[in-house]
């Protein structure tokens, strides 16, 4: 290669180019590491999750004195009601299989945002590079949580995995044998994996929830996730203040290819791909080999509002599962299960559903739901009244309700991003 070099460029050429250009932290950064140093390997990376390694235990972490970190506190939300501590810049002395090794964090500033660096510094560079990936293997899965993708970055819930491991396929009430269609067509295909390689077909799988709001898409999705007792994903939002959408959404493949086999979840699909970035959110879906064992699973409660490459095409989402709302004997069938919990306290009899039944056409089940959380409440203020009466007024209120709401869905018509942001 020597022979091909057109002549010498110098050890500082980055530095003096980009001058005073935040780009250039990090090659300073760097520099300065490497100079105080001598006779260490230094391995740069970036998003190592040391602070997590340790709370697995898997190595002994505190910060170093000289330089004096850079940190703050939080607090860890519901799922952790305490104080923890972050760090914009630390140097980390770290103790891992025999190994003493020093982690440098830095963050920055810039004109889109913010960077972000890691550096290990070991005695040798397979040392540092082995801590590096096993660090990266035993942080990347989400263990007993669920990874969150929000203001463009991932975040552990343990809520939200709890809340999923709640879900139970018997809470739900749906047509004819979708139920047990929908529990033994993902279940096969996790199990089947050697059989499409050698049928050369690609071992992946989309589904699209269809149906109006309020009638078990949503619960379906977290039963899916218990029974399934794979790596989930769960799709919050798009939006950042400096990234596009097409670094969001390549962000979101990246880490789920990571982890296959996984569940990918994008609930309300129809408003995170929009005319901006459907392009790049098809090419991404239509990634054969790189989704090999992804299981991406989708719910709209407006089909008409996705464009048609996207609900179509069998190859992006194969299986669409139709949410209606639920017909005579399917609500009978839920409200039964609350007089079988409520009856013997609220007097409601048996006898009295298949009328209740007839009163409540158009209802979702949420909507059947909120009919008897509030009979009860309202029941338990007058307990001279009758249970069943007391439905029936609460059922009357909420059709007048639903009818107000429909006519206003029916008035707002949607519209673009672009049109969203003029406005």
């Amino acid at each position: 290669m020597e022979n091909f070099r057109l002549g010498m460029i110098k050890s500082t050429f980055f530095n003096d180019a980009l001058g005073d250009n935040t780009a250039g932290v990090a090659l300073n950064a760097e520099r300065l590491i490497v100079s105080e140093c001598s006779g260490k390997a230094v391995v740069a990376c970036r998003d190592l999750d040391v602070q997590q390694f340790a709370r697995l235990e898997l190595c002994e972490l505190a910060p170093d004195i000289v330089p004096k970190s850079d940190s703050y506190r939080y607090w860890g939300g519901e799922d952790y009601d305490r104080l923890y501590t972050s760090y914009n810049q630390v140097v980390w002395q770290v103790r891992w299989n025999d190994h003493s090794l020093q982690v440098v964090h830095l963050e920055w500033e810039t004109g889109c945002g913010g960077g972000a660096r890691d550096w290990v510094i070991a005695d040798a560079v397979e040392t540092a590079e082995a801590f590096i990936l096993e660090v990266e293997r035993r942080t990347h899965a989400p263990g007993d949580a669920i990874l969150v993708f929000s203001d463009g970055h991932w975040q552990r819930s343990h809520s939200l995995f709890a809340a999923t491991q709640e879900a139970s396929f018997d809470d739900l009430v749906l047509a004819d044998d979708m139920k047990e269609s929908l529990r033994s067509d993902f279940a096969q295909f996790l199990e089947s994996e050697d059989r499409y390689k050698r049928l050369g077909i690609a071992w992946r799988r989309g589904a699209l929830m269809i149906g109006p709001p309020g009638n078990g898409k949503t619960h379906c999705v977290r039963a899916l996730i218990k029974e399934l007792a794979i790596s989930s994903l769960y799709v919050q939002s798009l939006s950042h203040n400096y990234y596009t959408q097409q670094q969001m959404w390549q962000r979101v493949f990246e880490r789920a290819r990571g982890l296959t086999p996984c569940v990918l979840v994008l609930e309300d699909l129809d408003t995170l791909v929009d005319d901006d970035n459907r392009s790049f959110f098809l090419n991404q879906l239509d990634g054969f080999d790189q989704n090999h064992g992804l299981i991406v699973l989708a719910t709209t409660n407006y089909p008409d509002r996705i464009d048609r490459a996207i609900i179509d095409r069998p190859s992006r989402f194969d299986r669409k599962y139709h949410f209606g709302l639920p017909t005579h004997p399917e609500r009978g069938e839920y409200l039964s299960t609350w007089q079988t919990r409520i009856g013997d306290e609220t007097g409601w009899q048996i006898e009295e559903i298949d009328a209740m039944a007839s009163a409540t056409e158009g209802f979702s089940f949420a909507y059947l739901k909120e009919l008897v959380v509030s009979s009860v409440m309202n029941w338990m203020g007058r307990d001279h009244m009758d249970f069943a009466d007391t439905m029936k007024s609460q059922a009357a209120l909420l059709q007048r309700q639903m009818a107000t709401e429909v006519q206003g869905e029916t008035n707002r018509k949607p519209q673009s991003r672009r049109a969203r942001q003029r406005a």
